[in-house]
């Protein structure tokens, strides 16, 4: 096939300087008063039409972002990581340097990819972990509920995608003998949309509803919601007599892929454990992904606690970052610690509550934002940062992207 490149200058000055073989290039000079401005030439293969531009610079040394949709920054000098997000040609694209060291006005050049091939068009689009309290205050359990967006301008098939939940914890950072997370997103918990490759079709702009108990909720706590009309649960086979969970029959179970636990699966409620959605490549089949041993990985690691330092050990299976279609990392906002799988799937975090015993966090969700209305279809926010692309703690709505 040929390839068609077209360059897209932005007429507005973004000054960024490119990174080299893991090494800062910076500018030869610079300005009195140590600010650049900074210039885009974005390549956009096979594109006609660019609009919605929306960049973010994120100051790696003050942890500081700045922002912009007109492409016109004058930033401090410092050492940058970028991400673009636009619409070309109707359908979302995205750009991304990281390590861009700025010491003069210059330009860098950022090649744009599409995010529908395939299935990227999917994202988390929310995510309610913290679960309910009954009007008496107790604690509800069994409600929670992950919306998936068609955010492309396709329809697109959910059968494959995979609902996973990352290994390690946003609150508790590891110093790992080897950091695998530019390679990998280790994963505790796979569950998948089942179908035949074509059997469930969502249009662009409408979403999915995956419970874990697709049932009625208000009718045991008023504070709860509707689920029984979700187009997804899951369910676990329990190993324990006294730890069981409900099955709908009207509603389609997820396929268990696999699970840490050996009872039933409930999402962090204090949201300390961060979710992404993930398809295997054409071709391979969850038996071939659980007979691959270098995607069942060992490692040793230092756990740093009040009470001391601790040495440990583990393995955690590993889904390649190429497989991931979206991610959402999570933490409490005064908590937390690191990003639990690379930057390149989400630069960002986002939250419910300050604290994960901040019981103000029941009843509230993380929403993706809504960047606007293009052909009569809501398109969301998806620039690969969290902190920009979610509102936080909003009080939680199933329904809110379905109807």
């Amino acid at each position: 096939m040929k390839t068609n490149y077209k360059n897209y200058f932005v007429p507005w000055y973004l000054v960024l300087c490119p990174l080299v073989l893991g090494t800062f290039v910076g500018c030869e000079q610079q300005t009195a008063e140590n600010t650049a401005r900074l210039t885009v030439l974005l390549h956009a293969e096979g594109i006609d039409s660019i609009s919605n531009i929306y960049l973010t610079a994120h100051d790696i040394n003050m942890n500081k972002d700045y922002k912009d949709n007109t492409l016109s920054l004058t930033l401090p000098q410092g050492y940058y990581d970028l991400s673009l997000s636009a619409t070309g040609d109707g359908q979302p694209i995205r750009a991304y340097k990281r390590g861009v060291a700025l010491t003069e006005d210059c330009t860098v050049e950022l090649k744009a990819d599409f995010v529908t091939k395939g299935n990227a068009g999917f994202v988390l689009a929310e995510i309610f972990f913290a679960g309910t309290e009954t009007p008496e205050g107790k604690r509800y359990v069994g409600d929670k509920y992950f919306v998936v967006f068609n955010n492309s301008a396709d329809t697109l098939s959910a059968d494959g995608l995979i609902l996973v939940e990352a290994d390690l914890n946003s609150v508790q950072k590891y110093n790992m003998d080897h950091d695998f997370r530019d390679k990998y997103f280790a994963v505790d918990a796979m569950y998948r949309i089942p179908g035949e490759g074509d059997t469930y079709r969502v249009a662009p702009g409408e979403a999915v509803l995956i419970a874990d108990n697709a049932m009625d909720h208000t009718e045991a706590n008023t504070n709860s919601f509707d689920l029984s009309t979700a187009d997804f649960e899951w369910y676990d086979l329990s190993s324990s007599a006294g730890v069981t969970d409900v099955d709908n029959p009207e509603v389609t179970n997820l396929d268990k892929l696999y699970c840490y636990t050996y009872t039933i699966w409930v999402p962090h409620n204090q949201g300390h454990k961060s979710f992404g959605l993930a398809r295997f490549p054409e071709g391979v089949t969850a038996e071939q992904y659980f007979a691959t041993d270098s995607l069942y990985v060992p490692y040793n690691y230092e756990l740093v606690t009040a009470a001391g330092t601790f040495s440990q050990s583990k393995k955690s299976y590993m889904i390649p970052n190429e497989w991931i279609v979206d991610a959402v990392n999570l933490a409490p906002s005064e908590t937390f610690q690191w990003l639990t799988f690379s930057d390149r799937l989400d630069a960002g975090y986002t939250y419910v509550a300050p604290t994960g015993s901040d019981k103000t966090r029941f009843g509230k969700a993380v929403r993706r934002k809504t960047l606007g209305i293009m052909n009569g279809r809501r398109l969301l926010m998806d620039t690969n940062n969290s902190t920009d692309d979610f509102e936080a703690g909003v009080s939680a709505d199933p329904f809110y992207f379905i109807y």
